[in-house]
Order: C-alpha cells, then sequence, then structure tokens
C-alpha cells in the first residue's frame, strides 16, 4: 500500500537520477527472486515437441498459470491466463501467433469463450514480421479462413477505423456444432515496438473502447491481450487497466502501480519489459485519475509524452540500442543471435528477415584520425572529397540515366512488338548516342582524376617543406638567445 498520491510518487522518482531504472531494476530483482522461491516452472513450453510454437527463445508461458487446449494435436500454446482478484480482472496474453500456431491461437479464442482480441503491434515492425496475418485478408464469406485441423472457420466481417486503432468484426464458427461466434479485434497501429504510445490520452481512448465494448465484463471470456511476444506492450495495457479500476473502487492512495505489477507477473514472466513502458504506465495512469474525477470531460487535447530528466541528456546523441528482453525476465541472457520483437532472440523457426532491427553485428565506422600537432599547414582536402563525391554522383546519374533509357527502349520494343525491326537509320543513331555519352563520360573522369593528382601533388609540397620552415623558425630562435 503507499500513503501518498501516484502522482506524487511519480513525481518524487522523476527528480531522481536515475529513478525509473532503479524502479524498473527493483522490480525485476523482485519478481526473480519469487519466482525462484515459489518455483515457477516452465517445463512445457521447453519441451522438445513444443519449442517450436515459441516465437521467443526467452519469453515462455509459467506451467501452473499456461492456457490448456483441449483438441487439436497439441493442448500447448505461449499463453497465460493473468488475474487481478482485486480489480476483478482477467486476460489472456500471449505472442504473436507464428504461420504454424494460427489455429491454435483461434482454438483458444473459441474455448476460452473471449470476446475480443487486443493487438497492440503490427504485423511488420522494422522490416521485421512480428506477428502472422491470422485473420483473412479480404471482407467476405469468399475469402473465409478454413482451420480444419481444429474444425474452426473465420470469416472478416467489417471494419471500422479510428486515428490510432482500428476495430474488426471477425465471425468465429466451430464446424462440428455449426455455432457462430462474432470476435471484436481491436488493433492499436500506432504503438512503436519497444516503445510507448504518442500520449496517455490517446492510449486511454483506446481502452475507453475496449471496456465500453463490454470485451473486459465478467459475462464473457478473457480478453486475448497480444502483441509480439505477449509481455511488453501487452502488460503495459493490463497494468494500466487493473490500476484504473482498483483507484476507481478503492481510492487512489490505496493502490501501488508496483505492487500490481508485482501481482501480475506472477502469471506471465517479463510483462513490463522496459524502463519507458513503466514511466508512461505512470503517466497513463495519472492521466485516467484525472478523467475519472471529471467524468464530463471526455475531449481534452492529447498530451504529448516528455521523457524522465536522466534521459535528455542523450537527445543529442543516437538513441541507444533497446535493452535485451532478459533484462525484464528471470535467468541468464542467451547467446546473441538475431533480434526479435523488442529486441528478444528468435527461435529456429521464427518467420522473420535475419537482418537486426536494431543494427546489432553491424559494423561500426571508426572515426578519422585527428590532424598531426606538426601538420601545420594543410593543403584543403575538402576539394578532394567533393571532386570524389561529384564523380561518383555523375557516374551514379549517368548510370540511372543509360538503365532509364534501356528500360523505355525495352518498353517501347515490347509495346511495338508488332513491328519486325527498328530501321537503320535509328539503329545507327542510337549507337552513335551512346558513344558520345561514353566519351563526355570519359573526359570527365580523367578531369577528375587530373584535378586529384593535382591536389594531392600540392599536399607533398606542403609536407615537405613544413620541416625547412620548422628549421629555420629553431635558428632564428638560437639566434635571438645569443643575442
Amino acid at each position: 500500500m503507499t500513503s501518498t498520491s501516484i502522482e506524487a510518487e511519480y513525481a518524487e522518482i522523476n527528480k531522481k537520477e536515475n529513478g525509473w531504472y532503479a524502479v524498473f531494476q527493483s522490480i525485476k530483482d523482485k519478481c526473480e527472486l519469487e519466482a525462484k522461491q515459489k518455483q515457477f516452472t516452465l517445463d512445457e513450453s521447453k519441451s522438445i515437441s513444443n519449442r517450436k510454437y515459441n516465437r521467443y527463445r526467452d519469453v515462455n508461458p509459467y506451467d501452473h498459470s499456461r492456457i490448456v487446449l483441449h483438441r487439436g494435436d497439441t493442448d500447448y500454446i505461449n499463453a497465460n491466463l493473468v488475474k487481478m482478484e482485486r480489480a476483478n480482472r482477467k486476460y489472456i496474453l500471449t505472442q504473436g501467433p507464428l504461420q504454424q500456431t494460427v489455429s491454435h491461437f483461434w482454438l483458444m479464442v473459441w474455448e476460452q469463450q473471449s470476446k475480443a482480441i487486443l493487438m497492440l503491434n503490427k504485423l511488420i515492425e522494422k522490416k521485421q514480421i512480428k506477428c502472422h496475418l491470422y485473420w483473412p485478408e479480404k471482407i467476405g464469406e469468399e475469402h473465409r479462413m478454413n482451420l480444419t485441423d481444429v474444425g474452426l472457420t473465420v470469416e472478416y466481417l467489417k471494419v471500422e477505423e479510428f486515428g490510432n486503432f482500428s476495430i474488426r468484426t471477425l465471425r468465429l464458427t466451430d464446424t462440428d456444432s455449426t455455432k457462430s461466434r462474432e470476435i471484436l479485434q481491436f488493433h492499436y497501429t500506432l504503438w512503436p515496438d519497444f516503445g510507448i504510445p504518442a500520449s496517455p490520452v490517446a492510449f486511454l481512448q483506446f481502452l475507453k473502447k475496449v471496456r465500453e465494448s463490454g470485451a473486459l465484463d465478467d459475462e464473457v471470456g478473457p480478453p486475448v491481450v497480444h502483441c509480439s511476444a505477449g509481455i511488453g506492450r501487452s502488460g503495459t495495457f493490463c497494468l494500466v487497466d487493473c490500476c484504473l479500476v482498483l483507484i476507481e473502487r478503492e481510492g487512489e492512495n490505496k493502490v501501488s502501480v508496483q505492487d500490481v505489477l508485482l501481482e501480475l507477473r506472477r502469471f506471465r514472466m517479463g510483462l513490463i519489459q522496459t524502463v519507458d513502458q513503466l514511466y508512461f504506465s505512470y503517466q497513463a495512469i495519472i492521466e485516467g485519475i484525472k478523467r475519472l474525477n471529471n467524468p464530463n470531460d471526455d475531449d481534452y487535447e492529447e498530451v504529448a509524452i516528455i521523457k524522465p530528466e536522466e534521459d535528455e541528456s542523450m537527445d543529442l546523441a543516437p538513441p541507444p540500442l533497446p535493452p535485451p528482453r532478459v533484462d525484464s525476465l528471470q535467468g541468464k541472457p542467451l547467446p546473441s543471435v538475431p533480434a526479435g520483437d523488442d529486441g528478444a532472440p528468435m527461435n529456429g523457426n521464427e518467420e522473420v528477415n535475419l537482418r537486426d532491427e536494431n543494427g546489432v553485428g553491424s559494423v561500426d565506422r571508426p572515426l578519422p584520425p585527428l590532424p598531426r600537432d606538426n601538420s601545420l599547414e594543410k593543403v584543403d582536402e575538402s576539394d578532394h572529397d567533393s571532386v570524389e563525391d561529384e564523380l561518383e554522383d555523375e557516374d551514379e546519374e549517368e548510370d540511372n540515366e543509360e538503365a532509364n533509357e534501356d528500360l523505355t527502349e525495352e518498353k517501347n520494343g515490347l509495346d511495338n512488338s508488332n513491328d519486325s525491326v527498328k530501321s537503320d537509320e535509328n539503329i545507327d543513331n542510337s549507337q552513335e548516342e551512346a558513344q558520345v555519352r561514353r566519351r563526355k563520360r570519359q573526359e570527365r573522369q580523367d578531369a577528375m582524376a587530373e584535378k586529384v593528382r593535382e591536389i594531392k601533388r600540392k599536399q607533398k609540397m606542403c609536407e615537405e617543406s613544413s620541416p625547412k620552415k620548422r628549421r629555420t623558425h629553431s635558428s632564428s630562435q638560437s639566434e635571438r638567445g645569443k643575442l
């Protein structure tokens, strides 16, 4: 429990140097210790037969809270039932489906009687696939998705678009019983990978729509919440929602954000996986409290996120790489492998571009060496660089022109496929123009090369003359000393 307001706690953390990192690390350490003491196991997720169903090697469901499937070729899915009894909330947190787990995902939605799916990521982020397309791409019965291995079909009925999210209506049908249910999919499209939404208000508008749909009510099954791994953005959503429910029921001074997060983490590992996500959660909760206190004021302007003070100094430098997911999980870091969602290592079956989204593994080019002290007189070499750059640019431009001309000729040739051949005159003209272009290009290259040679010659002369000048300067000093 806390005797101070959440806003006061937020201000206290914010004014301390590295305050948010310290709080985040404290939560991580407490969770790891509790997981060891209570012996939270991960046996099912690590079995040989189930490893292929995990999107990431280091994000696995606890055995005591995992969702169990009741038909099909496996009972395993990387998902946990996350509960907050005080808030009367239940959520199913899961990874974004892989191609081979789409049918398992929909079977879970059917068996758990979920009314809604909350998708907090895009299918592709930073040129990597973060989630397989698990619903029909187009509206209509003719585009229905048939999941024969679990006896289900999925039909895309309609979509409603909003500024930061969209709401799709899908029909899920059990082919054996022919019973159907409409499933709402709330897709938040502007929440960056390993980041935070544009503003707390934008996020709260999304949360409001989810609540108004009845997807979080007791009368229906728990909503399925996922991002790519089902712990970072998904954990942020659950933390903010639970805290606002408890504040409305019990009062702000009886709710500890950190205690709520610790309780949620007992059901799925690593919820809230970056310092920024924890910081944003506080901001969204504080903004939500204002709305609770002013229920008639629903449409005030969005408030932009302000970074913690300790991060402001980083604005002048390139942003750091995202922390590895193991920072928010139990266990030792895994060997370096291509990064997945939020920086997590992929398993061997991940359907992603193996290029590291964060640039890890790329070659860091060293900075050019500083000039030597004895280089007192230097020729300005900027001309040298600009000459070579100009040469490269002109070459590239020339290549592009030639390529475009070739494409144009090829297109014209296809369009005029009924013409037998071009006239001899046209062929001769084309050849002559090509020779003129090559000759001009060679002349430019020769001229540029001559400029480069001249610059290097002048630089060499200056370097050779520098010792003589220093010797003359030294002699004059010695003569003055004698006088």
